[in-house]
């Protein structure tokens, strides 16, 4: 649940940075960064929760995958919406 949440969030910080006209290389740069320092938060400033073998390295590489992909998705996504709205009238 929170990694869905974690991903929509890394799409509408691109979304919104693109949005108000950043540099689109700096709008995924900003969406991509949720999901890693949220997982780094999680692992090395939050207190331990259980045991077992410590699987942040993995969760980093497939988060920060799936946040490159929202926040790319994100910018396309107000690139087509602010488009849209400027041709419209």
């Amino acid at each position: 649940m929170m990694a869905t949440f974690l991903v929509l969030l890394s799409a509408l910080v691109s979304f919104s940075a693109s949005a108000k006209k950043v540099h689109p290389g700096l709008a995924w740069l900003a969406g991509f960064l949720v999901v890693p320092f949220s997982i780094l938060f999680q692992e090395f400033v939050l207190p331990p929760q259980g045991g077992g073998a410590s699987m942040w390295p993995i969760a980093l590489a497939f988060g920060g995958l799936y946040g490159a992909v929202a926040s790319g998705v994100g910018i396309l996504a107000a690139r087509l919406v602010f488009r849209r709205g400027a041709n419209s009238g």
